[in-house]
């Protein structure tokens, strides 16, 4: 997802150097600069880099960076939306197809934890130094907009099915889930326990998706599960 202009700070700003290698357009600036504030977080850390931080490392005025973003914190949101983009499709992939909705569901979330953790750069994100920058950044409308618009369609479409309960809004189910997702993420970074991933799916499995789900696919998921533990 491209980041449009988010705000103009000033009418007439004159841009920066970038260094002897100036931006063939928008794209490439915004890229650069999220390229800058990857370093500088690699270096002073999430919580401490200042947008003098990153204007400094990708040779521009910090004015410029306020040009395409509007703040530190949308930076920082900007950064995880490219970070997690190939965790975002990867997700939407396991969703596809005609499997019941709670089990492409807890593939998706399932999959989706794991290449964070695995993700060295979500890792730093995620960290217990950055959580206050991050959770902020994670409630931006960037990132929830981009979370939403990729889970809306299968949530829309499971409740047209009779899988999820009616009252519930479909852009409130992919926030609940995107909270769900943090805190089990945050758990295993601060050193949970030993068989985090099989505790993470049974947590998805008995107490996170269950909420969300008809009661007649509620007691459908139950029976599957039930089966399956019974033929091992």
């Amino acid at each position: 997802m491209t980041p449009s202009r988010l705000r103009v700070t000033e009418k007439a700003v004159r841009p920066g150097t970038w260094g002897d290698r100036p931006p063939i357009d928008d794209d490439e600036a915004r890229s650069r600069l999220l390229d800058a504030a990857e370093a500088c977080y690699e270096r002073h850390g999430v919580s401490r880099t200042t947008v003098d931080d990153i204007a400094r490392e990708a040779s521009v005025h910090r004015t410029t960076v306020y040009r395409y973003f509007g703040s530190r914190d949308d930076v920082l949101a900007f950064v995880m939306l490219r970070e997690s983009a190939s965790v975002i499709e990867g997700a939407q992939q396991t969703m596809e197809g005609n499997r019941p909705f709670s089990n492409r569901l807890l593939d998706a979330l399932d999959g989706a934890i794991a290449a964070v953790e695995k993700s060295r750069w979500l890792r730093v994100l995620f960290s217990p130094e950055s959580l206050t920058m991050t959770v902020a950044a994670a409630a931006s409308t960037a990132f929830r907009d981009r979370i939403r618009q990729a889970l809306r369609p299968y949530v829309d479409a499971a409740k047209a099915n009779g899988e999820l309960r009616q009252q519930l809004n479909p852009d409130a189910v992919a926030d609940w889930l995107v909270r769900v997702a943090q805190m089990l993420v945050m758990d295993h970074l601060a050193g949970g326990q030993h068989d985090a991933r099989m505790d993470r799916r049974a947590t998805l499995r008995n107490f996170v998706i269950p909420g969300i789900l008809s009661p007649t696919a509620a007691d459908t998921a139950t029976a599957r599960t039930r089966t399956k533990s019974a033929r091992r």
